[in-house]
């Protein structure tokens, strides 16, 4: 009888010990998870609930040179300013890590085409929604910004 009351006890044990481990494990993971999120507030206070992209798509039927500048309107803050050289088809992603963090409320975004036009586009509603901002330069003397619908 003694036998299977220590066996009982030791079973216990072992459940308990389980448990304070699965509980040990899901405090270290909360844990972890808030201060990777407490990292991306903003300055405003606001989460950074994502990221959001740009891409520049050439029509043209030369390569062109394309400066592309994002700030950030409420900080006044320049998020990224790249030129590249634009191949006929190409595809480029101007942002640092093709990402645009979503935390903001509005982007300032300006496209100017070596020799050729400059456009300036405010992008009031940043979110993944509406993602990508699609800028378009073809062989116009216009620079088209795209949004994708709802």
């Amino acid at each position: 009888m003694h036998t299977l009351q220590a066996l009982t006890r030791m079973e216990d044990e072992s459940l308990t010990e389980s448990r304070r481990r699965l509980l040990a494990a899901t405090a270290l993971t909360a844990t972890t998870g808030m201060a990777g999120c407490s990292s991306l507030v903003g300055g405003g206070g606001v989460g950074n609930s994502g990221a959001t992209d740009v891409a520049v798509y050439s029509l043209a039927s030369t390569s062109q040179t394309v400066s592309v500048t994002i700030r950030d309107a409420e900080a006044e803050q320049t998020h990224t300013t790249r030129t590249v050289e634009l191949a006929p088809g190409e595809v480029v992603e101007p942002v640092n890590d093709s990402k645009l963090p979503t935390n903001t409320s509005r982007y300032i975004i300006e496209v100017t085409v070596e020799d050729g036009p400059s456009e300036t586009f405010e992008w009031a509603d940043p979110t993944i929604t509406l993602a990508p901002l699609w800028v378009q330069i073809d062989d116009s003397q216009n620079i088209r910004f795209l949004l994708q619908a709802g």
